[in-house]
């Protein structure tokens, strides 16, 4: 079975910055009145400098996470919102887990290298070099993502139970 430890912040500086526009979110409130503390928080989660933070914002924008309206204040898309219920995702149930398998040709390494980052986000971890499991339901998101890749003919998906040596259910 996949585990995460959980902590406190999320691993991505992106999920973070779209958690602040979610109005009464502990993000949000350190954002509004304790934004020295949210610095803090997204230098913890990048380990860099407060440029990366403005990078994060801007691609965000570039990415249609978020927009900003008619009066110059960011707001959270629908796709932001999409992206933030993927981390709230729940593990399948019983001892599921959530497998792919994929042979993406030399000739579309970057797509490759994309597809491992949406894995990684995903809370994938790798099994052998190109399958990875995670025990989280996160196929609709995933299946955009590998549409979006347009990588579709080089993957299987797949829903499954790890068993023992003895042919056992765990």
């Amino acid at each position: 079975m996949v585990s995460r430890s959980t902590s406190e912040l999320p691993r991505s500086q992106t999920i973070y910055l779209l958690q602040a526009l979610i109005p009464y979110s502990k993000a949000n409130l350190k954002f509004s009145f304790a934004r020295k503390s949210f610095y803090s928080d997204l230098a913890k989660i990048s380990k860099s400098n407060a440029g990366a933070v403005k990078t994060t914002y801007y691609r965000a924008l570039r990415s249609e996470l978020i927009y900003v309206d008619e009066d110059g204040i960011p707001q959270i898309s629908q796709k932001g919102k999409m992206k933030l219920d993927l981390f709230k995702a729940k593990n399948i149930k019983g001892d599921g887990q959530l497998m792919i398998i994929f042979d993406v040709p030399e000739k579309l390494k970057a797509k490759r290298q994309q597809l491992r980052a949406l894995l990684r986000e995903l809370y994938f971890v790798q099994s052998q070099k190109s399958v990875w499991i995670t025990d989280r339901d996160c196929k609709m998101y995933l299946t955009v993502g590998i549409q979006e890749l347009d990588l579709i003919q080089y993957i299987k998906l797949y829903e499954c139970h790890e068993l023992d040596i003895n042919g056992k259910q765990n």
